[in-house]
């Protein structure tokens, strides 16, 4: 543990300086100080005393529990602290060490015995070790006052001091080697030689008349220094030299060397001209000595020499005279005024006997031995006290107060002397008139075993009185500053303040009360374990820290004082009050005098770098960087003399608690977790923790930036800007002017083109500052200094990361693996599952990266400053796969914010997060940014927990931890959330070209409907990947023109369903490849030929051929995951003319006579007569076979009865004449043969002329729908829903004849197509009849009632004849007047449900009015009633009815008949199950259609029964 200078029992130790000699590394150097320092407390019963009886005043043999403390220093103390000794005895060094590094010299010998064998110990030492003996004798020069000089050589293997070496040398084996009291051994040796060399300085005082206040001359007194002040130049009486080494002769140094001359080259150059011989600036040297050669006298009388008995302790109450052994005769001749007891004489001879007893009580006090110290001080004070020489008064007493806390922290009894107390108690003992204070003490010498209750009595007491005698001990030096030349000096008035302050601070962290603890840290130094005091209030605490705080200010030294001060003295004192608060807890008042403290000590920085680079004979600019630079420092810590880890835990850590205090925020460590990681060690520290560290330090610097005043900050930062270019601390430059930025900037994340962005500098400091960086930055280069850098000093510095759309060919499409399996089925529709013609909209997008390949970022780069930033390099932050994305030197402009491209390749595949970006600036290190695109700014606290410094420094480490974490969520929603980019990374894929297309310059005209092809060449340009996929879809403007009418929600359910037909069925261009199944592959570099095939349609004007390819690297079957393609395109122009146009479509019911035949007798009717009969025969001669197998096969499958007639206007629109084809197929239903019977079909062919209209007739057999009322089905899976409420406004019965058209029109087209062709150029194509459109005539006309009523006629009575019933038409009949006729009704049911029929037969006269036709008596009877009820006719059943008839004259007769639903049947099925699948499908069926209702159905033409008198027939 280092020593404080500054401790309250630093009076008690004695200062050993350490310096380096010979070769000597000053890490070698530093770690033997610090073996050293281990051993910095010698016990007195441990040290050997000295055998010589002339050196044994202090030895250790008188006070064997005591303890020697040593202050081991490697600078020697400036002068103004020099000038304080003997005054303060423990400000000069008594002993100075010489440091040797053994390994430097040492090389191994062959030395052998005289036996021969060998000594692996001998070593023998190169030429130059004879500087050993120079090193010794500077240092004997440049410190003459010093005591004893020695040299270890530590490293040694030998055991035997080398004859070369000095005298004065200790080997010191190494550290390997040595043992537990090994060095404990050779400081007690050491301690032992200068307590005997020691008696020679008591000596010295004792023989001094008196000694001199230290203010008598350096407050400007005409009195001259004493001789201890003035260096003996000559060598002659004050230089001291060890008696146990002979005098040497050697040359005298000259008083005027050079004092650069002085140092020696293996020694550092120390501050103030140490290392040297008091320089003629030192006020102690200013005036030379008065007393020349001569032994000063002791008395009035002239003594010549001090005799043995004068080194006795002299009593203050004895009277007898000291001897004298000669007196010279000129001493007689003296004033004798005033002479006697109460004379001035005699008045200054007791003072100077009082001053030498408290030399030698501090001498005492330093040698270990409390007990004589006690005894000399006490008797000095009285002394003192008596002449009121105050001023010494006051230092006895303060070393009696080190005495005491001595006695205490030893644990031994003792007991506080009466002069301690402010006024003595009469009451407290019969002490007589010869009681002294030297005998009130008697009982303190003897050791005490352990801590008996007189120990804790005695601490008690000293806890009582320590504030009382402190405050006598101040007011005994203040009352010492009104007599001339007798005050205290500021520099020693200042630190014994400080000592005072620190004592009663220890008290006050100890509830009042120094126990051991405290004690340990008062005197060792020891770090202070502070308990708490729950049973004593800290406001009960005496001395309270408001009254410690108030003395201590007292140190600072007044506005006259300070122009008398050393720079380095004033700095010294700032430092110890500052330390005082520090222990305090006054953090605001040490940042007051810490903040002086920085304004003191950069003059004298700069004056030590003019003094730096006169001494190396540079520029003064670059001074103490050269003094870096020769002591391998990279900071300021040559300047200071520090080690790097001194300076990392001094300056740094002073510079930053200075901040702190302030509301500073702490940057220098903030981002070191954020640093760009080293490829090279392979660890990459978590981007997620980094990115959170990084928030929760915005979050941080956001809540102390909004503490205390900024300006105040500000000027701080300024200060410590102008410290650390003072030093010169190249780093601390950067830091606390990158800081400085930070603290004016605005820390927050504007909105775009906000003007809301304000820095607390003017627009010239802050392209000050930036080229204070650049300069500090490229300084440090010079010096080669390349790690020199700092922070960036905005965490909001890339605002965005977006990556910029890939080119067309390079876009990656998804995809399901379900649609590998249902891409073959794509000619099925577009909307079933096929997404190859429509792609599905996904609500979340997702790039996908393919590896190896080149993307471009934007980033996005914010700077709210008036200055440039130059960055140096910008690096993507990604995890997850291989990604790399490095730009290099661009420049950001001021106050703004900027885009910069990049370019950035995923090296494998996976899935590439991008958190950020690395980006070095100049002068700044390279550290993670996160992407913070959503503006941001810090929110005040709605609550305000803490105030004061505790708002400032946070929360204390005793709170709990759930505490601290409440208040972190409570924050975290306000916290700036940074943006993760995802991309999924896919394995290489080619990518291909189409270098050939075989149409001219891309187009072809076609006629509508006629289909042409052409060819695509597909190249793979990928280098390494082959192409295994690839699916052909199109897209056409046609189709776009029917899927955008398809989003109109008004267009009605048949008109929707007509362009998804034409979507899904009819595409305008097609992929012409033979096997679906077979597997595509184009290796890299090779070529595929594809052929297309269009089909010319209407609005067909453009169309683009798309080419989707992948690299599946499986079979399609085997791939279970998603997969993604790319796609190539080529654009098509095409013209479409029209060829031949469908105009007025019509459809008229055939006659039931027509094709009618007599299935009775096989043969048909003869009559020619009969119209039908001409029909049949102009078929007949017509000779058309085709038309009549077609009307066979259709009698044979259905019935002969019931047909119509298509009329098709078609319009030749081409110049050329066109051959139009239209055939017609017998209807099949769902037969599977029904597409193999187009062979069969009835084909209508006829020729066109250019321009000109041909009317088209095609017979076909009546439709007949099972459900013609069914919903219209929609074929986008979109649209299709299990229940669907109608959301049009039209009626039901208007729905139901929409529906019926439309299933009409559905089973129409499928019996009919149409084709045309050219002859002479071979052009061909189909005739579009999709235009065809029912009207409510032309579907009665087409459609076949469910309902078939037949009805035939029969004679009663036959005869052989022929002369009976005649049929002579489909329901046409002669029959004779008179004659018994049988009317037969057969009424067969087509439907899927049972009929619950109720028949009517309704016979009337032909061709007259309905009144009269009805009037049919006497003219036809019946046998019967002409309505009755059927039973119930189930699906494909037929039930008769016979009905007598009898034409009572002759006439024409017409029958007919209406079939009527007496009620709703059952439908076929289990009840309770049709119930509960049918309520809701038929409650949503009544809201569309309508109520279901009784039907009922008439015969399509009436029976006609012609009867004629039997000569007519």
């Amino acid at each position: 543990m280092a020593v404080d200078p500054l401790s309250p029992i630093a009076p008690a130790r004695i200062r050993a300086l350490l310096l380096p000699v010979g070769r000597i590394k000053r890490s070698r150097f530093l770690s033997f100080v610090e073996l050293l320092q281990t051993q910095s407390m010698v016990r007195l019963g441990d040290i050997s005393p000295d055998p010589r009886p002339d050196r044994n005043m202090f030895s250790p043999l008188a006070f064997p529990s005591g303890t020697l403390l040593y202050e081991l220093s490697t600078s020697l103390p400036a002068a103004s602290q020099l000038s304080l000794s003997p005054f303060e005895q423990f400000r000069e060094p008594l002993l100075i060490i010489g440091i040797g590094d053994g390994k430097e010299y040492a090389r191994p010998s062959e030395s052998r015995d005289g036996d021969g064998a060998s000594r692996p110990e001998a070593f023998e030492f190169s030429e130059d070790t004879a500087d050993f003996h120079g090193a010794i004798e500077d240092i004997r020069e440049q410190f003459p006052k010093a005591y004893l000089q020695t040299l270890m050589l530590f490293d040694c293997i030998s055991v035997e001091r080398h004859p070369e070496l000095p005298q004065e040398t200790i080997l010191v084996p190494p550290i390997s080697q040595l043992r537990t009291t090994t060095m404990k051994t050779i400081m007690c040796d050491l301690t032992s030689t200068l307590l005997a060399e020691m008696t020679t300085l008591a000596r010295s005082i004792q023989a001094l008349p008196t000694v001199p206040s230290p203010a008598s001359f350096q407050n400007g007194s005409t009195e001259g220094p004493p001789s201890w002040a003035v260096p003996d130049l000559n060598g002659t009486q004050m230089s001291r030299r060890n008696s146990q080494v002979a005098s040497m002769s050697r040359p005298e140094s000259p008083a005027a060397a050079n004092p650069k001359e002085l140092h020696r080259m293996s020694m550092p150059v120390l501050p103030s001209a140490s290392g040297g011989p008091l320089s003629t600036e030192d006020p102690r040297a200013a005036s030379p000595t008065s007393q020349g050669s001569r032994t000063p006298p002791t008395t009035f009388d002239e003594i010549p020499g001090v005799n043995a008995n004068s080194l006795k302790r002299t009593n203050s109450n004895s009277t007898k005279p000291l001897p004298m052994n000669t007196r010279d005769a000129s001493a007689d001749r003296v004033s004798i005024h005033g002479f006697g007891s109460g004379g001035v004489g005699e008045r200054a001879r007791n003072k100077g006997k009082g001053r030498i007893s408290i030399v030698i009580g501090t001498l005492y006090l330093s040698a270990g031995q409390w007990h004589e110290a006690l005894k000399e001080l006490v008797e000095g004070a009285r002394r003192a006290r008596d002449y009121s020489d105050h001023l010494w008064h006051g230092k006895a007493l303060e070393n009696i107060l080190v005495c005491l806390l001595l006695f205490a922290w030893s644990g031994m009894d003792f007991q506080i002397p009466s002069i301690c107390y402010p006024t003595r108690d009469k009451s407290s003992g019969s002490a007589s008139g010869h009681h002294t204070p030297s005998s009130s003490v008697a009982d303190i010498t003897s050791p005490v075993q352990g801590k008996p209750p007189s120990h804790g009595m005695a601490l008690e007491n000293l806890n009582a009185l320590i504030p009382d005698l402190v405050n006598m001990i101040i007011n005994v030096y203040i009352r010492a500053s009104n007599f001339a030349g007798e005050s205290l000096p500021p520099l020693a008035f200042s630190e014994c303040i400080i000592r005072f302050s620190k004592l009663l601070a220890g008290m006050n962290l100890s509830a009042g009360f120094l126990d051991d603890d405290a004690l340990q840290h008062l005197v060792q130094n020891t770090p202070f374990r502070q308990k708490p005091r729950l049973s004593v209030p800290r406001i009960s605490v005496n001395p309270t820290r408001h009254d410690i705080a108030t003395m201590l200010f007292r140190a600072l030294p007044a506005q006259s004082d300070a122009l008398g001060l050393a720079a380095t003295d004033r700095v010294v004192i700032l430092a110890g009050v500052a330390s005082v608060l520090s222990q305090l807890g006054l953090q605001r008042k040490k940042a007051i005098v810490m903040k002086e403290f920085i304004t003191s000590l950069i003059p004298g920085l700069v004056q030590a770098r003019k003094v730096g680079a006169a001494e190396m004979g540079v520029h003064p600019a670059a001074g103490l960087a050269a003094l870096n630079m020769a002591s391998g420092s990279t900071s300021g810590a040559g300047a200071l003399n520090l080690g790097e880890g001194e300076v990392e835990n001094g300056i740094d850590e002073f510079l930053g608690l200075l901040g702190r205090t302030y509301g500073i925020p702490e940057s220098r460590n903030a981002h070191s977790e954020t640093a760009a990681p080293d490829t090279s060690s392979g660890s990459d520290a978590p981007v997620d923790k980094m990115s959170q560290a990084i928030v929760e330090t915005i979050l941080k610097m956001s809540s102390l930036k909004s503490f205390g005043s900024l300006n105040l900050k500000l000027d701080i930062l300024r200060m410590c800007i102008n410290f650390c270019e003072a030093l010169p601390d190249l780093s601390g430059v950067l830091h606390f002017t990158a800081l400085l930025l930070r603290i004016a900037g605005p820390g927050t994340a504007p909105k775009s083109n906000s003007t809301d962005v304000f820095v607390s500098l003017p627009r010239e400091e802050q392209v000050r500052l930036f080229a204070n960086i650049s300069r500090t930055v490229t300084a440090a280069h010079k010096l080669g200094l390349d790690q020199v850098e700092t922070d960036y000093w905005d965490d909001f510095l890339v605002r965005g990361v977006h990556i910029m759309e890939e080119p067309f060919p390079m876009r990656l499409t998804h995809h399901q693996p379900t649609e590998l399996k249902t891409a073959a089925a794509a000619k099925d529709g577009p909307f079933i599952h096929n997404p190859w013609l429509k792609q599905p909209v996904s609500t979340t997008t997702e790039t996908i990266l393919v590896a190896n390949a080149e993307y471009r970022f934007v980033i996005a780069l914010q700077n709210p400053y008036d200055f440039e930033v130059e960055v140096k390099s910008l690096k993507i932050a990604a995890d997850g796969v291989d990604f790399s994305a490095h730009e290099e030197f661009f420049v950001l402009g001021p106050y703004r914010t900027q885009k910069f491209p990049i370019v950035g390749v995923a090296r494998s595949p996976g899935t590439l997060n991008i958190k950020g970006c690395y980006v070095k600036a100049t002068g700044c290190k390279e550290r993670l940014f996160p992407i913070f695109p959503d503006p941001w700014k810090p929110e005040k606290e709605s609550k305000m927990k803490r105030i004061g410094l505790k708002a400032c420094l946070g929360a204390p480490a005793s709170r709990p931890a759930s505490a601290v974490s409440a208040a972190n969520d409570l924050i975290s929603p306000k916290a700036p959330r940074p943006q993760t980019l995802e991309f999924a990374v896919i394995p290489d894929q080619p990518l291909a070209t189409v270098p050939v297309v075989s149409l001219a310059q891309g187009a072809l005209m076609v006629l509508e409907g006629e289909r042409m092809r052409f060819t695509i060449t597909l190249q793979n340009d990928s280098r390494t990947t082959a192409i295994d996929f690839v699916h052909i879809s199109f897209q056409d403007s046609a189709s776009s023109a029917i899927q955008a009418a398809t989003t109109n929600r008004d267009l009605p359910a048949t008109e929707l369903h007509e362009l998804e037909m034409q979507l899904a069925h009819y595409p305008s261009l097609r992929w012409c490849h033979e096997d679906d199944d077979k597997a595509i592959k184009i290796e890299p570099g090779q070529r595929t030929v594809f052929e297309i095939e269009v089909v010319g349609r209407t609005r067909l004007t453009d169309a683009v051929v798309q080419i989707d390819y992948a690299n599946l690297g499986k079979r399609r079957s085997e791939v279970q995951d998603r997969f993604f393609t790319r796609q190539v395109s080529v654009p098509i122009s095409i013209t479409v003319n029209a060829s031949v146009q469908l105009q007025r479509p019509d459809i008229i019911s055939l006659s039931g006579d027509f094709a009618w035949s007599d299935h009775r007798n096989g043969s048909r009717a003869e009559d020619t007569n009969s119209p039908v009969t001409s029909l049949a025969f102009s078929s007949t001669a017509k000779k058309d076979a085709r038309l009549q197998k077609f009307i066979r096969r259709t009698d044979e499958k259905e019935r002969s009865d019931e047909y119509c007639m298509l009329l098709l206007d078609l319009r030749n629109s081409w110049p050329n004449p066109l051959s139009v084809s239209l055939q017609v197929r017998p209807s099949f239903g769902d037969d599977d043969r029904a597409k193999d019977l187009w062979e069969e079909a009835n084909t209508v062919r006829e020729v066109i002329q250019p321009g000109h209209v041909s009317r088209v007739v095609i017979i076909l057999p009546k439709i007949h729908l099972q459900d013609p009322f069914k919903p219209v089905p929609s074929l986008n899976p979109a649209n299709q829903r299990q229940f669907v409420v109608s959301t049009s406004k039209i009626s039901p019965e208007a729905e139901r004849a929409s529906r019926e058209a439309f299933w009409y029109r559905h089973e129409l087209l499928n019996l009919v197509r149409g084709s045309w062709n050219e002859d002479g150029n071979g052009r061909h194509g189909e005739l579009e009849l999709r235009s065809i459109r029912l009207s409510p005539r032309m579907t009665e006309a087409i459609k076949s009632d469910d309902v078939m009523i037949e009805i035939e006629l029969f004679s009663d009575y036959p005869t052989g004849d022929g002369s009976g019933v005649l049929q002579v038409g489909r329901e046409k009949f002669e029959a004779q007047v008179d004659e018994f006729l049988t009317l037969k009704t057969k009424v067969h049911n087509r439907s899927s449900t049972p009929i619950n029929p109720l028949l009517r037969v309704q016979p009337h006269l032909a061709g007259l009015p309905h009144n009269i036709a009805l009037d049919l008596d006497k003219r036809l009877s019946w046998s019967g009633v002409l309505q009755r009820k059927l039973p119930v006719i189930q699906p494909g059943e037929t039930v008769e009815s016979e009905l007598g008839l009898i034409a009572l004259c002759s006439g024409v007769f017409e029958i007919g008949t209406t079939v009527e639903e007496t009620d709703f049947p059952l439908p076929v099925g289990d009840e309770k199950e049709l119930r509960s699948r049918g309520n809701t499908a038929t409650r949503l069926q009544a809201d569309v259609l309508g109520e279901p209702t009784l039907r009922s159905w008439h015969s399509k033409e009436p029976c006609t029964i012609i009867a004629k008198r039997r000569s007519a027939i």
